[in-house]
Protein backbone atom coordinates (compact mmCIF):
# COMPACT_ATOMS: atom_id res chain seq x y z
CA UNK A 1 0.00 0.00 0.00
CA UNK A 2 1.42 3.42 -0.96
CA UNK A 3 2.13 6.17 1.57
CA UNK A 4 -0.83 8.19 0.27
CA UNK A 5 -3.23 5.31 0.93
CA UNK A 6 -1.70 4.72 4.36
CA UNK A 7 -2.08 8.40 5.22
CA UNK A 8 -5.66 8.32 3.97
CA UNK A 9 -6.61 5.71 6.59
CA UNK A 10 -5.90 8.27 9.34
CA UNK A 11 -8.31 10.73 7.72
CA UNK A 12 -11.12 12.54 9.50
CA UNK A 13 -14.54 11.67 8.01
CA UNK A 14 -17.81 13.44 8.77
CA UNK A 15 -20.84 11.12 8.35
CA UNK A 16 -24.27 12.77 8.08
CA UNK A 17 -27.46 10.65 8.22
CA UNK A 18 -30.72 11.11 10.13
CA UNK A 19 -31.29 7.34 10.37
CA UNK A 20 -29.58 6.01 13.48
CA UNK A 21 -29.12 2.49 12.07
CA UNK A 22 -27.39 3.78 8.94
CA UNK A 23 -25.24 6.13 10.99
CA UNK A 24 -24.19 3.31 13.33
CA UNK A 25 -23.39 0.99 10.42
CA UNK A 26 -21.24 3.54 8.60
CA UNK A 27 -19.41 4.58 11.77
CA UNK A 28 -18.57 0.97 12.60
CA UNK A 29 -17.48 0.19 9.04
CA UNK A 30 -15.18 3.23 8.76
CA UNK A 31 -13.84 3.03 12.32
CA UNK A 32 -12.84 -0.60 11.83
CA UNK A 33 -10.94 0.55 8.76
CA UNK A 34 -8.91 2.96 10.90
CA UNK A 35 -10.62 6.24 10.03
CA UNK A 36 -11.50 8.94 12.55
CA UNK A 37 -15.28 9.23 12.21
CA UNK A 38 -17.55 12.06 13.40
CA UNK A 39 -21.26 11.12 13.12
CA UNK A 40 -23.99 13.80 13.06
CA UNK A 41 -27.76 13.24 12.59
CA UNK A 42 -28.79 16.40 10.71
CA UNK A 43 -27.73 19.13 8.33
CA UNK A 44 -27.34 21.91 10.92
CA UNK A 45 -24.88 19.91 12.99
CA UNK A 46 -23.08 18.89 9.80
CA UNK A 47 -22.48 22.52 8.84
CA UNK A 48 -21.39 23.42 12.36
CA UNK A 49 -19.00 20.47 12.55
CA UNK A 50 -17.52 21.07 9.12
CA UNK A 51 -16.87 24.75 9.85
CA UNK A 52 -15.43 24.10 13.30
CA UNK A 53 -13.05 21.34 12.21
CA UNK A 54 -13.09 20.76 8.44
CA UNK A 55 -13.00 17.01 7.74
CA UNK A 56 -11.06 15.31 4.95
CA UNK A 57 -14.24 13.78 3.51
CA UNK A 58 -18.00 13.96 4.05
CA UNK A 59 -20.52 11.11 3.57
CA UNK A 60 -23.84 12.93 3.19
CA UNK A 61 -27.39 11.57 3.19
CA UNK A 62 -29.93 13.42 1.02
CA UNK A 63 -33.35 12.82 2.55
CA UNK A 64 -33.20 14.54 5.94
CA UNK A 65 -35.77 16.73 7.75
CA UNK A 66 -35.39 20.52 8.05
CA UNK A 67 -32.34 20.66 5.75
CA UNK A 68 -31.72 18.03 3.08
CA UNK A 69 -28.32 16.93 1.82
CA UNK A 70 -28.55 19.09 -1.28
CA UNK A 71 -28.87 22.25 0.82
CA UNK A 72 -26.07 21.15 3.13
CA UNK A 73 -23.82 20.62 0.12
CA UNK A 74 -24.78 24.00 -1.35
CA UNK A 75 -23.88 25.81 1.87
CA UNK A 76 -20.59 23.93 2.26
CA UNK A 77 -19.55 24.80 -1.30
CA UNK A 78 -20.42 28.46 -0.72
CA UNK A 79 -18.01 28.67 2.22
CA UNK A 80 -14.32 29.19 1.28
CA UNK A 81 -13.26 27.17 4.33
CA UNK A 82 -15.27 24.08 3.36
CA UNK A 83 -15.81 24.25 -0.41
CA UNK A 84 -12.85 22.00 -1.24
CA UNK A 85 -13.95 19.13 1.03
CA UNK A 86 -14.98 16.14 -1.13
CA UNK A 87 -18.60 15.11 -0.56
CA UNK A 88 -19.92 11.62 -1.33
CA UNK A 89 -23.71 11.48 -1.39
CA UNK A 90 -25.13 8.27 0.04
CA UNK A 91 -28.88 7.86 -0.41
CA UNK A 92 -31.76 5.51 -1.20
CA UNK A 93 -32.75 7.85 -4.04
CA UNK A 94 -31.53 6.27 -7.26
CA UNK A 95 -33.12 8.37 -9.99
CA UNK A 96 -30.69 9.74 -12.57
CA UNK A 97 -32.00 13.28 -12.15
CA UNK A 98 -31.15 13.17 -8.43
CA UNK A 99 -27.64 11.93 -9.13
CA UNK A 100 -27.11 14.66 -11.72
CA UNK A 101 -28.27 17.25 -9.20
CA UNK A 102 -25.86 15.89 -6.61
CA UNK A 103 -22.91 16.15 -8.99
CA UNK A 104 -23.97 19.61 -10.22
CA UNK A 105 -23.88 20.89 -6.63
CA UNK A 106 -20.29 19.72 -6.22
CA UNK A 107 -20.52 16.11 -5.04
CA UNK A 108 -17.63 13.89 -6.10
CA UNK A 109 -19.49 10.57 -5.92
CA UNK A 110 -22.88 8.97 -5.29
CA UNK A 111 -23.56 5.71 -3.45
CA UNK A 112 -27.02 4.16 -3.54
CA UNK A 113 -28.57 2.52 -0.47
CA UNK A 114 -28.57 -0.31 0.42
CA UNK A 115 -24.81 -0.17 -0.05
CA UNK A 116 -22.08 -2.78 -0.10
CA UNK A 117 -19.41 -2.31 2.56
CA UNK A 118 -16.57 -3.01 0.11
CA UNK A 119 -17.94 -0.46 -2.34
CA UNK A 120 -18.16 2.24 0.34
CA UNK A 121 -14.61 1.57 1.54
CA UNK A 122 -13.22 1.52 -2.01
CA UNK A 123 -14.85 4.82 -2.92
CA UNK A 124 -13.85 6.46 0.35
CA UNK A 125 -10.25 5.30 -0.07
CA UNK A 126 -10.12 6.54 -3.66
CA UNK A 127 -11.46 10.01 -2.89
CA UNK A 128 -9.28 10.43 0.18
CA UNK A 129 -6.23 9.51 -1.90
CA UNK A 130 -7.31 11.99 -4.57
CA UNK A 131 -7.89 14.66 -1.93
CA UNK A 132 -4.48 13.99 -0.41
CA UNK A 133 -2.78 14.35 -3.79
CA UNK A 134 -4.81 17.47 -4.54
CA UNK A 135 -3.59 19.05 -1.31
CA UNK A 136 0.00 18.19 -2.14
CA UNK A 137 -0.34 19.55 -5.66
CA UNK A 138 -1.89 22.75 -4.31
CA UNK A 139 0.93 23.16 -1.81
CA UNK A 140 3.55 22.61 -4.52
CA UNK A 141 1.81 25.06 -6.84
CA UNK A 142 1.65 27.66 -4.07
CA UNK A 143 5.36 27.18 -3.43
CA UNK A 144 6.03 27.46 -7.14
CA UNK A 145 3.93 30.61 -7.43
CA UNK A 146 5.67 32.11 -4.39
CA UNK A 147 9.06 31.34 -5.91
CA UNK A 148 8.03 32.91 -9.20
CA UNK A 149 6.67 35.95 -7.37
CA UNK A 150 9.89 36.21 -5.36
CA UNK A 151 11.74 36.01 -8.64
CA UNK A 152 9.69 38.86 -10.12
CA UNK A 153 10.13 40.91 -6.96
CA UNK A 154 13.85 40.23 -6.95
CA UNK A 155 14.00 41.18 -10.61
CA UNK A 156 12.34 44.54 -9.88
CA UNK A 157 14.63 45.13 -6.92
CA UNK A 158 17.58 44.14 -9.03
CA UNK A 159 16.81 46.73 -11.69
CA UNK A 160 16.98 49.34 -8.94
CA UNK A 161 20.02 47.85 -7.20
CA UNK A 162 21.87 47.42 -10.47
CA UNK A 163 22.25 51.19 -10.71
CA UNK A 164 25.24 50.40 -8.52
CA UNK A 165 26.21 47.00 -9.83
CA UNK A 166 28.34 45.56 -12.60
CA UNK A 167 26.37 42.42 -13.25
CA UNK A 168 26.66 41.78 -17.04
CA UNK A 169 27.48 38.09 -17.35
CA UNK A 170 26.39 37.39 -13.76
CA UNK A 171 22.78 38.33 -14.56
CA UNK A 172 22.66 36.06 -17.60
CA UNK A 173 24.25 33.19 -15.70
CA UNK A 174 21.97 33.45 -12.67
CA UNK A 175 18.86 33.89 -14.85
CA UNK A 176 19.79 30.69 -16.69
CA UNK A 177 20.40 28.87 -13.41
CA UNK A 178 17.03 29.99 -12.01
CA UNK A 179 15.12 29.23 -15.19
CA UNK A 180 16.34 25.63 -15.13
CA UNK A 181 14.80 24.52 -11.77
CA UNK A 182 11.69 26.67 -12.25
CA UNK A 183 11.20 25.20 -15.72
CA UNK A 184 11.68 21.66 -14.38
CA UNK A 185 9.20 22.37 -11.61
CA UNK A 186 6.61 23.66 -14.07
CA UNK A 187 7.03 20.57 -16.26
CA UNK A 188 6.55 18.27 -13.26
CA UNK A 189 3.49 20.24 -12.09
CA UNK A 190 2.00 20.11 -15.59
CA UNK A 191 2.62 16.37 -15.79
CA UNK A 192 0.95 15.83 -12.43
CA UNK A 193 -2.05 17.96 -13.46
CA UNK A 194 -2.48 15.95 -16.67
CA UNK A 195 -2.19 12.62 -14.84
CA UNK A 196 -4.81 13.78 -12.34
CA UNK A 197 -7.16 14.75 -15.19
CA UNK A 198 -6.76 11.36 -16.87
CA UNK A 199 -7.18 9.58 -13.54
CA UNK A 200 -10.38 11.49 -12.80
CA UNK A 201 -11.70 10.72 -16.28
CA UNK A 202 -11.11 6.97 -15.79
CA UNK A 203 -12.88 7.14 -12.48
CA UNK A 204 -15.92 8.92 -13.84
CA UNK A 205 -16.45 6.29 -16.53
CA UNK A 206 -15.88 3.42 -14.13
CA UNK A 207 -12.55 2.22 -15.57
CA UNK A 208 -10.57 2.78 -12.38
CA UNK A 209 -8.59 -0.21 -11.12
CA UNK A 210 -6.40 -0.63 -8.09
CA UNK A 211 -3.37 -0.92 -10.39
CA UNK A 212 -4.34 2.42 -11.98
CA UNK A 213 -4.58 4.01 -8.55
CA UNK A 214 -1.15 2.70 -7.58
CA UNK A 215 0.38 3.89 -10.88
CA UNK A 216 -1.16 7.34 -10.39
CA UNK A 217 0.06 7.61 -6.81
CA UNK A 218 3.57 6.56 -7.83
CA UNK A 219 3.61 9.15 -10.62
CA UNK A 220 2.22 11.84 -8.32
CA UNK A 221 4.81 11.09 -5.64
CA UNK A 222 7.62 11.29 -8.18
CA UNK A 223 6.36 14.58 -9.61
CA UNK A 224 5.89 16.07 -6.14
CA UNK A 225 9.46 15.17 -5.23
CA UNK A 226 10.75 16.81 -8.44
CA UNK A 227 8.73 19.97 -7.80
CA UNK A 228 9.94 20.28 -4.21
CA UNK A 229 13.59 19.63 -5.13
CA UNK A 230 13.54 22.23 -7.92
CA UNK A 231 11.74 24.79 -5.77
CA UNK A 232 14.43 24.46 -3.10
CA UNK A 233 17.12 24.98 -5.74
CA UNK A 234 15.38 28.04 -7.19
CA UNK A 235 14.94 29.45 -3.69
CA UNK A 236 18.63 29.06 -2.94
CA UNK A 237 19.52 30.85 -6.18
CA UNK A 238 17.14 33.71 -5.43
CA UNK A 239 18.73 34.20 -2.00
CA UNK A 240 22.21 34.17 -3.53
CA UNK A 241 21.12 36.61 -6.23
CA UNK A 242 19.75 39.05 -3.65
CA UNK A 243 22.96 38.83 -1.64
CA UNK A 244 25.09 39.70 -4.66
CA UNK A 245 22.94 42.76 -5.40
CA UNK A 246 23.19 43.93 -1.79
CA UNK A 247 26.96 43.35 -1.64
CA UNK A 248 27.63 45.37 -4.78
CA UNK A 249 25.39 48.28 -3.80
CA UNK A 250 27.61 49.52 -0.93
CA UNK A 251 29.55 52.14 -2.97
CA UNK A 252 31.53 54.91 -1.28
CA UNK A 253 32.26 58.46 -2.45
CA UNK A 254 35.84 59.81 -2.49
CA UNK A 255 38.34 61.88 -4.49
CA UNK A 256 40.20 59.92 -7.19
CA UNK A 257 42.24 60.42 -10.34
CA UNK A 258 40.06 59.42 -13.28
CA UNK A 259 42.64 58.17 -15.82
CA UNK A 260 44.57 56.21 -13.21
CA UNK A 261 41.40 54.63 -11.86
CA UNK A 262 40.27 53.56 -15.34
CA UNK A 263 43.70 51.96 -15.88
CA UNK A 264 43.21 49.98 -12.66
CA UNK A 265 39.81 48.91 -13.91
CA UNK A 266 41.39 47.63 -17.12
CA UNK A 267 43.74 45.45 -15.07
CA UNK A 268 40.72 43.73 -13.52
CA UNK A 269 39.47 42.94 -17.03
CA UNK A 270 42.66 41.22 -18.13
CA UNK A 271 41.23 37.68 -17.71
CA UNK A 272 38.42 38.47 -20.18
CA UNK A 273 40.69 40.37 -22.59
CA UNK A 274 43.25 37.56 -22.70
CA UNK A 275 40.59 35.33 -24.23
CA UNK A 276 40.33 37.74 -27.19
CA UNK A 277 42.67 39.52 -29.62
CA UNK A 278 41.43 42.97 -28.55
CA UNK A 279 43.58 45.81 -27.22
CA UNK A 280 42.31 48.29 -24.63
CA UNK A 281 43.91 51.65 -23.85
CA UNK A 282 43.19 54.71 -21.72
CA UNK A 283 44.28 58.21 -22.84
CA UNK A 284 43.67 61.85 -22.07
CA UNK A 285 44.07 64.20 -19.12
CA UNK A 286 46.22 62.55 -16.46
CA UNK A 287 45.54 65.33 -13.92
CA UNK A 288 41.75 65.17 -13.93
CA UNK A 289 40.41 64.49 -10.42
CA UNK A 290 36.83 63.74 -9.43
CA UNK A 291 35.03 63.78 -6.09
CA UNK A 292 32.51 61.08 -6.90
CA UNK A 293 31.86 57.34 -6.78
CA UNK A 294 34.81 55.43 -8.29
CA UNK A 295 33.07 52.07 -7.78
CA UNK A 296 30.15 53.17 -9.94
CA UNK A 297 32.51 54.49 -12.64
CA UNK A 298 34.42 51.20 -12.59
CA UNK A 299 31.21 49.26 -13.08
CA UNK A 300 30.20 51.51 -15.99
CA UNK A 301 33.59 51.00 -17.65
CA UNK A 302 33.45 47.25 -17.08
CA UNK A 303 29.99 46.93 -18.61
CA UNK A 304 30.95 49.01 -21.65
CA UNK A 305 34.01 46.85 -22.32
CA UNK A 306 32.13 43.59 -21.76
CA UNK A 307 29.38 44.83 -24.10
CA UNK A 308 31.97 45.38 -26.84
CA UNK A 309 33.58 41.99 -26.28
CA UNK A 310 30.19 40.26 -26.41
CA UNK A 311 28.56 42.09 -29.32
CA UNK A 312 30.91 44.33 -31.35
CA UNK A 313 32.92 41.61 -33.10
CA UNK A 314 30.55 38.80 -34.17
CA UNK A 315 32.94 37.65 -36.89
CA UNK A 316 35.88 37.34 -34.50
CA UNK A 317 39.26 38.97 -34.91
CA UNK A 318 40.87 41.67 -32.81
CA UNK A 319 39.61 45.18 -32.23
CA UNK A 320 40.78 48.35 -30.54
CA UNK A 321 38.87 49.56 -27.49
CA UNK A 322 39.69 52.98 -26.01
CA UNK A 323 38.79 55.30 -23.14
CA UNK A 324 39.68 59.00 -23.42
CA UNK A 325 39.39 61.45 -20.53
CA UNK A 326 39.05 65.26 -20.75
CA UNK A 327 37.76 68.25 -18.79
CA UNK A 328 35.42 71.10 -19.71
CA UNK A 329 35.09 73.61 -16.86
CA UNK A 330 33.47 71.74 -13.92
CA UNK A 331 32.55 68.73 -16.05
CA UNK A 332 34.45 65.57 -16.92
CA UNK A 333 34.01 63.92 -20.32
CA UNK A 334 34.84 60.25 -20.72
CA UNK A 335 34.60 58.82 -24.21
CA UNK A 336 34.64 55.10 -24.85
CA UNK A 337 34.74 53.68 -28.34
CA UNK A 338 35.31 50.43 -30.22
CA UNK A 339 35.91 49.80 -33.92
CA UNK A 340 33.47 46.92 -34.15
CA UNK A 341 30.38 46.22 -36.26
CA UNK A 342 28.36 49.16 -34.96
CA UNK A 343 24.69 49.36 -33.95
CA UNK A 344 21.86 49.64 -36.50
CA UNK A 345 20.11 53.02 -36.35
CA UNK A 346 16.76 51.36 -35.56
CA UNK A 347 18.22 49.94 -32.34
CA UNK A 348 20.10 53.03 -31.08
CA UNK A 349 17.05 54.43 -29.30
CA UNK A 350 16.50 51.17 -27.39
CA UNK A 351 19.97 50.11 -26.24
CA UNK A 352 19.49 51.55 -22.73
CA UNK A 353 16.07 49.93 -22.26
CA UNK A 354 15.95 47.09 -19.70
CA UNK A 355 16.12 43.60 -21.24
CA UNK A 356 16.66 44.86 -24.78
CA UNK A 357 19.14 42.57 -26.53
CA UNK A 358 19.73 41.20 -30.00
CA UNK A 359 21.66 38.24 -28.61
CA UNK A 360 19.10 36.51 -26.39
CA UNK A 361 19.88 33.13 -27.98
CA UNK A 362 23.55 33.56 -27.07
CA UNK A 363 22.73 34.25 -23.42
CA UNK A 364 22.42 38.04 -23.60
CA UNK A 365 20.42 39.46 -20.69
CA UNK A 366 19.67 42.93 -22.04
CA UNK A 367 20.62 44.52 -18.71
CA UNK A 368 24.25 45.60 -19.23
CA UNK A 369 23.67 48.99 -20.87
CA UNK A 370 20.56 49.62 -18.77
CA UNK A 371 22.78 49.27 -15.69
CA UNK A 372 25.26 51.69 -17.26
CA UNK A 373 22.52 54.24 -17.93
CA UNK A 374 21.19 54.09 -14.37
CA UNK A 375 24.66 54.34 -12.83
CA UNK A 376 25.59 57.37 -14.94
CA UNK A 377 22.29 59.24 -14.62
CA UNK A 378 21.58 58.52 -10.96
CA UNK A 379 24.67 57.52 -8.97
CA UNK A 380 27.14 59.68 -10.96
CA UNK A 381 24.52 62.39 -11.70
CA UNK A 382 25.59 62.72 -15.32
CA UNK A 383 24.41 61.98 -18.84
CA UNK A 384 25.37 59.34 -21.38
CA UNK A 385 24.71 59.15 -25.10
CA UNK A 386 25.70 56.76 -27.86
CA UNK A 387 26.89 57.38 -31.42
CA UNK A 388 27.29 54.48 -33.83
CA UNK A 389 27.45 53.57 -37.52
CA UNK A 390 27.20 50.07 -38.87
CA UNK A 391 30.66 48.89 -39.91
CA UNK A 392 32.50 51.81 -38.29
CA UNK A 393 32.14 51.16 -34.58
CA UNK A 394 30.41 52.62 -31.54
CA UNK A 395 31.16 55.51 -29.19
CA UNK A 396 29.70 56.24 -25.75
CA UNK A 397 30.12 59.78 -24.35
CA UNK A 398 29.79 60.31 -20.59
CA UNK A 399 29.28 63.87 -19.30
CA UNK A 400 29.85 63.88 -15.53
CA UNK A 401 30.10 66.52 -12.79
CA UNK A 402 33.63 66.66 -11.35
CA UNK A 403 32.25 67.01 -7.82
CA UNK A 404 28.94 65.80 -6.48
CA UNK A 405 27.42 65.98 -3.02
CA UNK A 406 26.82 62.78 -1.07
CA UNK A 407 23.18 63.72 -0.63
CA UNK A 408 22.75 64.25 -4.34
CA UNK A 409 23.36 60.64 -5.38
CA UNK A 410 20.08 58.90 -5.99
Amino acid sequence: MSNDVKNATTANILVVDDTAANLHLLVKLLTNRGYKVRPVPNGHLALSGARGLPPDLILLDIMMPEMDGYEVCRKLKANPDTRDIPIIFISAIHEVIDKVKAFSLGGVDYITKPFEAKEVLARVETHLALRNMQKKLQEKNELLEKTLQDLKTTQSQLIEAEKMASLGSLVAGVAHEINTPVGNGLIAASTLANETKFFAADFEVGKLKRSSLKAYLDKAGHCSELILRNLHRAGELVVSFKQVAVDQSSLEKRVFQVKEYLEKTILSLEPQLKQTEHSLTVGGDETLMMDSYPGALSQVATNLVMNSIAHAYPSGGGGHLQFRVSRQSDRATIEYNDDGCGIPEKNLGKIFDPFFTTARSQGGSGLGLHIVYNLVSQKLQGQIRCESEVGLGTKFILDLPISISSGGAR
